[in-house]
């Protein structure tokens, strides 16, 4: 497993760093310069209104999610009041509660029959997911209250209207892992994750134990009417649930679950996955058997597209591969020439060939395109794609002597164009006069080539949310005292941000994961404020997805 050339750790701790956990985001295109519109969706002081959220009452705010898709699929988990405890989800204008403990009715876990006064005793955090239709998933431990220890663990989806479990703990039958007689789920907390996709199918990859309680771990894909349908397991050497690169060899476990895998818009599904034999690959799955796109140590369709012919792959970088549209996935791996050292490069397989975009130590169409530098070291976590567009954060080595930081931007077919240069005073890669960047933080490419900082500038070391188009200076859309519209039991008010810092955990929509930011522009996250504490605050880029029709926002 390969990790970034330049870790988070180091760029935060860097002076003038590739800085920390990045995210690119690129925003809408034809964005104007207008002001984006910030407003309060919920609150954790009772007075903020919000509704269905009762007034008067502090509410602790978790997990709190934009999905995939954007629009207004904001989700969230309020750990108290006690009589608030549960997961929401906003449908219209109104938040829905889809989960709570002790509950037999449309907030449980909706077993029937001899189950049917089953309850939820605990429900997981860090879920809440939604799929682009609205459906959402959960992972909880249900029984009997009578008699709790026979309790299971198991994973929901919520359809908008009730709860229903896809899997279960403990059983081989429709609720299990589909492999046979006797497989099962353990009956564990962290026996699984998830990822909620439209029409009431969820992506899984879980543990589960086999007839003599060897373990091994499993990819499935859950459809409604068909129930778990195994895709890849580690350890399997028959050809459906194993990788094929030669006769007998099979998948390795993963600990990174279901952060390796990505899915499309066309609910096409990828995953970066080790193999026996210390081999790895890109491969797509739950489609027939596993397919590799990139692996390592061959030459031909399934290395680098690069000349000379006889180049290949040698390791691939730990984040998910990204997707382009309906085919293409985006990558960061090692590659090298047979008898030569192995160095970084970028790479867009376009459902024909893995084709080169940058790689170290390369000037001309493969290299920076600034000031005659060469790639020094790429940040390989800071990848961001959408659509045509990828972005990242990289290292250059001068003629001179110089090895500056930077962001650049590529768009498929195109050379990689350089954005904003750390601590350097150069009029096009800085953010305003008499300003410069000091460190990246957050960053998301979307889908017309804009992107969007969460950014410290010097002097003063100031935190910015930026956005960054192309053809236009980089202006601020969230700052200490950026103006946010709150509904309040005594009216309308603008409160001030005091302080804000998008989640460190990337902005994933890309992948099919819900983050901070949607496909469409749609930003949601918590901002400190001094009257009314800890908001959670939207505002819409109104890009226009080329995948996906979107209603518009501010711009």
């Amino acid at each position: 497993m390969k990790s970034s050339n330049i870790t988070r750790a180091a760029m935060v701790a860097a002076s003038i760093p590739l800085q920390a956990a990045l995210g690119l985001a690129l925003l809408p295109g034809g964005a104007t310069a207008q002001t984006p519109v910030w407003r309060a969706v919920a609150g954790e002081n009772g007075s903020v209104v919000a509704p269905d959220l009762p007034a008067g009452t502090f509410r602790d705010l978790t997990d709190v999610y934009v999905g995939d898709a954007g629009r207004d699929l904001f989700g969230l988990r309020v750990s108290g009041p006690t009589a608030l405890e549960g997961y929401w989800a906003q449908r219209g204008n109104r938040l829905v509660r889809y989960t709570q403990l002790g509950n037999t009715g449309a907030l449980g876990p909706g077993r029937s029959g001899a189950e049917a006064g089953h309850v939820f005793l605990s429900i997981n955090s860090g879920w809440g997911g939604a799929a682009p239709d609205g459906q959402r998933n959960f992972l909880a431990r249900a029984s009997d209250p009578a008699a709790t220890l026979a309790a299971s663990y198991g994973l929901w989806r919520w359809n908008g209207t009730s709860n229903i479990e896809v899997a279960r703990a403990s059983t081989d039958g429709v609720l299990g892992p589909g492999l046979g007689a006797n497989w099962v789920f353990p009956n564990s907390s962290g026996f699984a994750t998830a990822r909620m996709l439209n029409d009431g199918r969820m992506l899984i990859y879980a543990d589960v134990d086999s007839p003599t309680g060897a373990d091994s771990s499993l990819l499935a894909l859950h459809v409604p009417g068909q129930g778990n349908l195994p895709c890849a397991r580690s350890g399997a050497t028959e050809p459906a649930l194993a990788p094929g690169l030669v006769p007998g060899d099979s998948f390795l476990s993963i600990s990174a679950g279901i952060a390796r895998f990505s899915v499309n818009r066309a609910g096409r599904i990828f995953g970066r996955m080790p193999v026996s034999g210390s081999r790895e690959g890109i491969f797509e799955l739950c489609d027939g058997a596993p397919r590799a796109i990139a692996v390592d140590g061959e030459i031909g369709p399934r290395g680098p597209d690069l000349a000379p012919i006889s180049a290949e792959f040698t390791g691939f970088y730990a984040r998910a591969p990204q997707p382009s549209g309906n085919t293409a996935l985006t990558f960061f791996a090692d590659w090298r020439v047979p008898g030569q050292g192995s160095r970084a490069g970028l790479f867009r397989f376009d459902g024909v060939a893995n084709r080169g975009i940058a790689y170290t130590e390369s000037t001309g169409y493969f290299g920076p395109n600034w000031a005659d530098a060469t790639w020094r070291t790429f940040s390989t976590d800071s990848l961001s794609v959408s659509h045509d567009y990828a972005a990242f954060v990289a290292g250059l080595d001068t003629a001179d002597g110089g090895d500056p930081n930077g962001l650049w931007r590529v768009r498929a077919g195109d050379r990689p164009q350089l954005v904003a240069l750390i601590g350097l005073t150069l009029a096009d890669y800085q953010p305003e006069p008499g300003r410069t960047w000091r460190s990246f933080e957050e960053m998301v490419v979307l889908s017309n080539g804009d992107i969007l900082l969460q950014a410290t500038t010097n002097p003063d070391n100031l935190r910015d949310l930026w956005l960054l188009r192309d053809g236009a200076a980089p202006r601020r859309i969230l700052s200490p005292g950026t103006p946010v519209t709150v509904q309040t039991t005594t009216g309308t008010v603008q409160v001030p941000v005091s302080s804000f810092s998008v989640p460190a955990d990337g902005a994933d929509y890309n992948e099919g994961a819900d983050r901070w930011v949607g496909a469409d522009g749609t930003l949601f996250l918590a901002v400190s404020t001094s009257n009314y504490g800890r908001l959670l605050i939207t505002t819409s880029l109104a890009v226009p997805n080329p995948d996906v029709i979107f209603i518009g926002g501010f711009e």
